[in-house]
C-alpha cells in the first residue's frame, strides 16, 4: 500500500520525532508509534511484549533503550523464523538543527510495518519476526541486546533481512545489497532464480561510499544490523541504496529522499522476501 508506506515515512521522519535519538522522549515517542501500528494490523507482541528492554552502559551513565519486536507465525513451519530488520533510533538533534533520519532509517521502518500488515492478513510459510531495533547508531547496541536475549532461539532464526536506508536521495537510482549464507536455504537453481525476482527494481549487489564522504574503504558487513546476525552465523541479507550526499546530515528529509524510487525498492524487497520462503530449504540442521 504505497499510501501508507508514505505515510510511515512521513510521520516517523517530521520534526515532531525530533530525530529519534537514543534514549529520549523522541525514542519513546517513535516507539509508540510503532507499537499502534502493530497493534492496529494486528501483529501479535513477540514473547508477549512489544517492547524488550536493553541498558546501554557509558563511563558516566546508563541508558535505557527498547527494540520493538511483533511476531507473525507461519502456517507451514510456526517454529522457523525469518527476522526482518529495521533500526528505528537515528541523531536527534544537534545545534538546533534536527537530524530527521528519513532515509536513516525511518525507510526501512515505514516498509517493516508496511510487510507486517500484508503479512499479518496472509501469513508466510515460516514464521517471521518483525525486530525494529533501538541504538544502531550506537554500536548496533539493539541487535546486540536482542541476540543476548534470544540465545536459545538462535537455531531457529534461518534468515535476517536487514532494511536500513532504502529510500535514498533525489538521484538515488538502484537498490543494492549484500548477503551471506543464502546459499545454506536455497538451491543451486533458486538462488539462479531469485536473481531475476527483481521486479520493480533491478538490484546490483555490493555497495560503494562516496569519495565527498572521506571514507576510502567501508565494512559493509559490519555497516548495520545484519553484522550482529553475520557474526552469529545466522544467513542475512542487507538491502540499502549506500551513501549519499545528505547521509548524516539535517538534509536527510521526508521531501529530499525518491519516493518513487522507495516505494519500488519496498515491493522489490517484498518479493524477494515472499520467494525466499517459499523455495527456503527446510531440512533439519
Amino acid at each position: 500500500n504505497s499510501q501508507e508506506l508514505t505515510m510511515h515515512l512521513q510521520v516517523l521522519s517530521s520534526d515532531n520525532y525530533a530525530g529519534r535519538k537514543f534514549s529520549t522522549s523522541a525514542s519513546l515517542k517513535a516507539q509508540d508509534y510503532i507499537i499502534a501500528q502493530l497493534r492496529k494490523a494486528q501483529v501479535k507482541p513477540f514473547q508477549q511484549n512489544y517492547r524488550h528492554g536493553f541498558t546501554y552502559e557509558t563511563l558516566f551513565s546508563t541508558k535505557q533503550g527498547n527494540n520493538i519486536i511483533g511476531i507473525v507465525e507461519g502456517n507451514t513451519y510456526p517454529e522457523s523464523f525469518i527476522v526482518l530488520t529495521a533500526h528505528y533510533d537515528h541523531l536527534g538533534t544537534k545545534q538546533r538543527n534536527i537530524y530527521n533520519g528519513a532515509d536513516d532509517n525511518a525507510s526501512g521502518v515505514a516498509a517493516l510495518l508496511s510487510f507486517a500488515t500484508e503479512l499479518a492478513k496472509v501469513p508466510l510459510q515460516h514464521s517471521v519476526i518483525f525486530l525494529f531495533t533501538d541504538a544502531e547508531e550506537v554500536h548496533l547496541t539493539g541487535a546486540k541486546a536482542f541476540i543476548q536475549q534470544q540465545k536459545t532461539l538462535l537455531p531457529a532464526f534461518k534468515l535476517n533481512i536487514n532494511l536500513d536506508m532504502i529510500a535514498g536521495d533525489k538521484f538515488t537510482r538502484r537498490l543494492r545489497y549484500i548477503n551471506k549464507g543464502i546459499e545454506k536455504l536455497l538451491t543451486t537453481n533458486k538462488l539462479e532464480s531469485l536473481k531475476i525476482v527483481q521486479a520493480p527494481l533491478k538490484l546490483k549487489k555490493g555497495f560503494r561510499a562516496k569519495r565527498s564522504e572521506g571514507r576510502k574503504h567501508v565494512q559493509w558487513y559490519e555497516a548495520s544490523d545484519h553484522s550482529v546476525f553475520y557474526h552469529a552465523d545466522i544467513p542475512f541479507i542487507y538491502f540499502g541504496v549506500g551513501t549519499h550526499k545528505n547521509y548524516h546530515t539535517p538534509q536527510d528529509t521526508f521531501s529530499n529522499v525518491n519516493l518513487s524510487f522507495f516505494i519500488s525498492a519496498s515491493r522489490t524487497i517484498f518479493q524477494q522476501l515472499l520467494f525466499i520462503d517459499k523455495h527456503m530449504n527446510n531440512k533439519p540442521d
